[in-house]
């Protein structure tokens, strides 16, 4: 927008044929407008003539002291008619209709107004001076057109009434091209413009070059193109701000806004209204200390600030603040001086954000830690503390100085692999562990740890790492339990089982050979002494002899009998030919007593293991057969033997239903509340040879897997079918 751009402000019947002098002042500074006005209305009351105020609720007030700081009596002024004081919002809402003014409502409500305030003025004129913001909130509301059409029956109404009037514009309200129009509209409804404070200079020079220094005679003249030019000056300079205005409204975190000098807010955001509850209009020209807690208001905290500020280049504070509905919120606050190019005070820019989310995050979790600090404290059977992410002890509770032996002021910075034995810190052991939690999300093991007098304890082990909110490795929870009287006893048990396994499988095998010896000898002799009736009677007497032969038949099935039971509870082959030919023997009567048929695979250099290897091994097929039988209803049965690296290994598998999940679950998690008592039995049999046995199910089948150390395998001669 430029000089050459403007329209022509030729008389049209306005401006430039009134009687009294129309005004018009554009401000950037609250704090300028204010001054500029109560010099205008406070030397007018001081001569004795009339003033009317319409104006915002702030400026009304704020003017109202300035008036009272030049010693006038604004009480009896109003008593007696001479200042009159309305509110611009009200008044509107009196004369506007349909979105536009209605010219007679508007001529009769203010020329009655004029001429009540010339009758009361006490000067020799009868002079009245006025003040109108009403156009400017209807710019401000985006109605132009309603505006000009104000300022055309304020033309109007001088025709018939004398008083000097003023209206005044915030020139942030012409920041875009399309406004041009309306401002040189505006300007040419006014006998005289004063540009923004920018250019205060300017506009004296021009007043006084002109004769109007603070006062205006009657004499009718237009808007001159200095005057104009200065004007456009402004707004295009405010053009220039307005991108920066428009990213200030946009931003509705930040409550971002000015004050003057003085600390009166002079521009409001939409963040601003968003945190703080008040609407622009409401805020701005009030001081920005209402924002503070009444005590803060008391000890002026918002000046000093104010001063830090002047002093610093900006001042920063964290502290409770409070809404226009009085409800508090924590906030950041920065505030920094705002100076011009010859380093004069223009003001002060505030951000203020509001953190209370924050704030009541770090209150709940300061909180948290001191529970769980007093927890960890009262916990005294837990060693609980916190490793740096290298593994050095960062906190420590009474748990861990009692099962470690160590106090905080003992512990607190050194490396946690001094829990560790001397040959665990050489393996790397402790740094290891701390690999794997942060690879796994945790790490839990069982096994010695060392107290500060040296001695061992059998220590349950979890280190958690620790992360922040950005997910960066801060550290390592490590919760440490000495259960070395839980381990004790379960070795002691583990030591019972085994003692009475083995005396059960010495039993087995004294019932066995008792069955075979003594038994079974008798049982033959019958047999065969059964033979020998049998041979002599029948040609006597044949009934006689079919019911000794009957005999003979249930005394052979006997002999088979005892034979089977007494090598089921101990077969000698075991010992005598080794686990490879007692399991072909066994598969075949297992197959013949329960229909299921079986299959076995070898390898073929498998040989003979330790006599306590077989056994077990061997009792673990046996257990895992009768379940088949008892529990799979699988028709197939298939069992294997390998030797691979050491380790020798027998498998079963079925086809069957499978075992249940929580069933497997339970096993994994304790071998005393393992599956049955021969299972519970065969994997004490196990550990004991420092083997395992795993168990794995789906609903196609189940797969029992035992494993025994083998370092030596003596080469036997497979058996011949």
């Amino acid at each position: 927008m430029s000089t050459s751009e403007m329209p022509s402000l030729a008389a049209d019947g306005h401006g430039s044929e009134q009687g009294s002098p129309h005004v018009v002042q554009f401000y950037s500074d609250e704090g300028f407008l204010l001054e500029e006005l109560g010099q205008f209305v406070g030397t007018a009351l001081a001569a004795g003539s009339s003033a009317v105020v319409i104006a915002t609720k702030g400026h009304e007030d704020y003017l109202a002291q300035k008036l009272k700081a030049r010693g006038l009596d604004l009480t009896s002024a109003i008593a007696s008619g001479r200042y009159v004081p309305l509110n611009a919002a009200e008044m509107l809402s009196k004369f506007m209709e349909d979105g536009l003014p209605n010219e007679d409502r508007f001529c009769e409500m203010f020329g009655a107004l004029i001429a009540r305030a010339a009758a009361s003025a006490e000067d020799e004129n009868r002079r009245v001076v006025a003040f109108g913001e009403m156009v400017a909130l209807l710019f401000a509301e985006g109605r132009p057109e309603a505006a000009i059409r104000v300022e055309k029956l304020w033309n109007q109404l001088a025709r018939s009434h004398s008083f000097s009037l003023r209206c005044a514009y915030p020139m942030q309200g012409f920041c875009r091209q399309e406004h041009a129009g309306p401002l040189l509209r505006i300007c040419a409804e006014h006998s005289s413009v004063i540009p923004d404070e920018k250019y205060e200079e300017n506009y004296r020079n021009m007043a006084s070059d002109r004769g109007r220094v603070r006062h205006f005679s009657p004499t009718s003249f237009s808007p001159t193109p200095r005057e104009m030019q200065n004007v456009i000056s402004s707004v295009e300079s405010h053009l220039k701000e307005e991108q920066f205005r428009l990213f200030m409204e946009v931003v509705p975190d930040y409550a971002i806004y000015m004050l003057d000098p003085q600390g009166r807010v002079s521009t409001w955001n939409a963040g601003a209204e968003r945190i703080k509850g008040y609407s622009a209009s409401e805020i701005v020209g009030r001081n920005f200390s209402c924002f503070y807690l009444p005590e803060e208001i008391l000890s002026s905290k918002s000046q000093k600030l104010l001063d830090l500020a002047l002093q610093q280049g900006h001042a920063e504070d964290e502290g409770w603040r409070t809404r226009k509905d009085g409800t508090s919120f924590w906030a950041s606050v920065t505030i920094a001086a705002v100076r011009d190019k010859s380093g004069q005070l223009l003001g002060f820019g505030n951000v203020t954000r509001d953190l209370s989310e924050r704030r009541r995050a770090e209150i709940a979790l300061c909180r948290s830690e001191d529970r769980f600090h007093l927890m960890a404290e009262a916990v005294h059977d837990y060693a609980i503390f916190m490793l740096d992410p290298e593994g050095y002890v960062n906190t420590w509770n009474t748990g861990a100085e009692r099962i470690k032996g160590y106090k905080a002021s003992e512990i607190i910075g050194r490396h946690f692999s001094c829990f560790y034995s001397d040959e665990e810190v050489r393996s790397g052991k402790p740094t290891r562990e701390l690999e794997e939690a942060v690879k796994n999300g945790k790490f839990e093991e069982e096994g010695w740890r060392r107290r500060k007098d040296g001695s061992l304890f059998w220590a349950n082990v979890v280190i958690t790492p620790v992360r922040n909110e950005a997910n960066k490795l801060i550290g390592f929870a490590k919760v440490t339990r000495d259960v070395t009287e839980r381990m004790q006893k379960e070795r002691a048990l583990r030591d019972l089982t085994l003692h009475l396994l083995r005396m059960q499988d010495e039993e087995r095998k004294r019932i066995g050979r008792d069955l075979h010896d003594t038994l079974g000898q008798c049982v033959t002799a019958m047999k065969i002494s059964l033979d020998s009736l049998a041979a002599s009677v029948q040609p006597k007497d044949p009934e006689t002899g079919k019911q000794v032969l009957q005999c003979v038949h249930l005394a052979e099935e006997c002999v088979r009998e005892v034979r089977t039971i007494s090598y089921l509870l101990y077969p000698p082959m075991l010992e005598e030919v080794g686990l490879r030919s007692a399991i072909y023997w066994y598969l075949e009567g297992f197959t013949s007593r329960s229909g299921i048929r079986a299959t076995f695979d070898v390898s073929p250099d498998f040989g003979r293991l330790s006599r306590d290897a077989e056994l077990a091994l061997f009792r673990v097929l046996q257990e895992g057969l009768t379940n088949v039988h008892r529990h799979s209803g699988s028709e197939t049965a298939h069992v294997r033997l390998s030797a691979q690296e050491g380790t020798a290994t027998l498998e079963i598998s079925d086809e069957g239903t499978g075992i249940p999940s929580a069933v497997l679950e339970e096993w994994g998690r304790s071998w005393q509340r393992a599956m049955g008592v021969g299972l519970r039995g065969m994997r004490e049999r196990l550990t004991q040879l420092g083997g395992e046995l795993e168990i794995s199910s789906s609903d196609r089948g189940t797969t029992v897997r035992a494993t025994v150390p083998a370092a030596e395998l003596s080469q036997v001669s497979r058996p011949s079918a």
